[in-house]
């Protein structure tokens, strides 16, 4: 690779825009998930150039959601069960798209992975703990934290603390990293 991730940050978060502008809803989600992520990798003591591959794949995380539909996207009621299983098909085409891109294998399954949980119930490959590196865990469970604090066309924002209650359930039910749920509490409690 002949360039640094911390170059490539200033491509991919304009790429983070274009995929949020989307949805009115999502107008800043990668944007703010990427900055979290940068904050929580220097928590862990990540190298810097780790931090950088954190702070890409946060930014290209929904990269697959240019192929779903805004209808979809943007639908304000419940989704059908064929609704979902596009929607949910995004993080598939995020992975496929960026495995092309030599250089960015980790940033791939990073990003590839931010639906997946720890039980194995997440998608698109429902892979368990034992297949989800540190990275992959921090992305899921931060993801999920910045998803709940912003509006939805189905809900409005939560607070930080009912964001965090939710995620530590789903820590309790082994889907997610109770060290990150429990750092994200620690770390954002003042936004």
């Amino acid at each position: 690779m002949d360039y640094s991730y911390q170059d490539l940050h200033k491509i991919t978060a304009i790429f983070s825009e274009i995929i949020d502008s989307k949805s009115k809803y999502t107008r800043h989600h990668s944007q703010q998930l990427s900055e979290k992520a940068s904050i929580i990798a220097e928590h862990y003591g990540f190298s810097e150039e780790k931090r950088q591959q954190l702070i890409v794949a946060a930014d290209l995380h929904d990269l697959g959601k240019l192929a779903i539909s805004n209808s979809i996207l943007n639908k304000p009621g419940r989704l059908t069960k064929p609704e979902y299983q596009k929607v949910k098909a995004h993080s598939f085409y995020t992975r496929k798209a960026l495995e092309q891109i030599e250089g960015l294998e980790e940033v791939a399954r990073w990003a590839g992975n931010h639906h997946e949980k720890n039980d194995g119930s997440g998608y698109p490959k429902g892979l368990k703990e034992e297949k989800l590196d540190f990275p992959s865990q921090i992305l899921a469970a931060l993801d999920i934290y910045q998803a709940l604090r912003e509006k939805r066309p189905y809900r409005n924002c939560l607070s930080h603390q009912e964001a965090v209650e939710i995620l530590n359930r789903m820590a309790g039910e082994g889907k997610l990293n109770v060290r990150v749920s429990k750092d994200i509490d620690k770390i954002f409690k003042s936004n």
